[in-house]
């Protein structure tokens, strides 16, 4: 499911954020697919792929207007984890929902 505003994003990068730290409940906002995809991740990359998403959501929430830091973690997250397509799409969600206003 791909998120449909920039509330759903943050509940989307949130939930997968619990897929990753193994924390429950993670909620039913992912498919399995999903979380089939995040639980594929090498387990020491797990914890990275999580920091990454959760400097993301720091961002989003308390500093949305930053674009220039946003489009950094989402630059570095896109360049180590943008093979997986879950993380894949959420990033698009972010460009599109972020960092296209003006």
């Amino acid at each position: 499911m791909n998120p449909t505003n920039s509330d759903e994003t943050i509940s989307k990068i949130d939930s997968m954020i619990r897929v990753l730290s193994k924390a429950s409940p993670h909620g039913n906002i992912l498919d399995q697919d999903d979380i089939k995809a995040l639980n594929g991740v090498e387990s020491e990359d797990q914890l990275k792929l999580a920091d990454r998403l959760e400097d993301m959501i720091v961002f989003l929430k308390d500093e949305p207007d930053n674009k220039r830091k946003i489009l950094e973690v989402h630059d570095l997250t896109m360049d180590e984890f943008g093979h997986v397509e879950p993380v894949r799409e959420i990033l698009e969600s972010v460009k599109a929902y972020f960092l296209s206003k003006q």
